[in-house]
């Protein structure tokens, strides 16, 4: 019986083990199609069946740094993106803790800036795009940059709200009794008990950010285009590039990637905040 029970118990742990990997195998596979993609030949990648075994090459990556530029467009991604990364947080961190703590009928405020964040955002390009020529602002950081910041304020302020809601008002109440200011209250005592959740919150926008396509596409031409937006030139009359697509959805992923690597563990924390103990 005890043999029976231990073949049984490790049949079960065979089977978990064959379907773990099969799910990783499933989750990771596109990245993995897509890192293949980008270190061979492009008659590689459209065969018929798949060719799994094949002769590496940088083609992808020497037409992307030679020919294209593709760093300029790596550049224009990483400039809009930081900057509207720091903007999204200093603006919405201020606001999520006057609607946590300190508003007591901000239920309307709080519906009209769920709703600016359900409106897609092809609804809004052409009024967009007029403002922008109106001001001499096309095809610039600044237009950008203030879009996709006006886009990820409202997603910020309610997450950030949920975080500094956490925080006990009984601990905010007790520094206001100890002649502490609103302010010093936010930056000394709020801000460090929410830091997980603002950095999980940042790493959310940073990810909204660099992937942004639409307004992209819209507000830039020649001088500020972003980096996805520049794989569209990979598709020319001559057929898909599909090494170069590749190599550039590799670099394009990476920051991505890494970004959310080193942060994860203020992403878990942020994510699985409780209140103050």
């Amino acid at each position: 019986m005890i043999l029976s029970y231990a073949a049984t118990r490790s049949t079960r742990k065979t089977l978990l083990t064959l379907f773990w990997c099969v799910l990783a195998f499933v989750y990771l596979f596109p990245y993995t199609w897509m890192v293949l993609t980008g270190f061979r030949h492009g008659v590689d990648t459209i065969s018929v069946p798949p060719r799994f075994i094949f002769q590496p090459t940088l083609d992808g990556f020497r037409h992307l740094f030679e020919v294209t530029g593709f760093q300029k467009y790596l550049f224009n991604s990483a400039v809009v993106t930081i900057a509207s990364v720091l903007l999204v947080i200093g603006v919405s961190a201020p606001a999520a803790y006057a609607l946590a703590h300190l508003s007591k009928g901000g239920g309307m405020l709080l519906v009209a800036i769920l709703v600016a964040r359900i409106i897609p955002g092809i609804a809004i390009g052409v009024p967009v795009y007029l403002l922008a020529t109106r001001l001499h602002q096309l095809d610039t950081y600044q237009a950008l940059v203030v879009i996709n910041v006006a886009v990820n304020i409202p997603f910020a302020m309610w997450l950030m709200r949920s975080f500094f809601m956490e925080v006990h008002p009984t601990l905010r109440e007790a520094a206001i009794s100890d002649g502490c200011s609103e302010w010093q209250v936010f930056t000394k005592i709020m801000l460090p008990l929410v830091l997980g959740g603002m950095l999980a919150t940042s790493v959310f926008v940073f990810i909204a950010v660099w992937n942004e396509f639409l307004f992209a596409l819209i507000l830039t031409t020649s001088v500020s285009p972003t980096a996805p937006l520049a794989m569209l030139g990979f598709r020319t009359q001559y057929g898909v590039q599909w090494d170069a697509v590749g190599a550039a959805a590799l670099l394009v992923s990476t920051p991505v990637i890494v970004f959310a690597f080193i942060m994860q563990r203020y992403l878990v924390q942020g994510l699985t905040m409780g209140s103050v103990k």
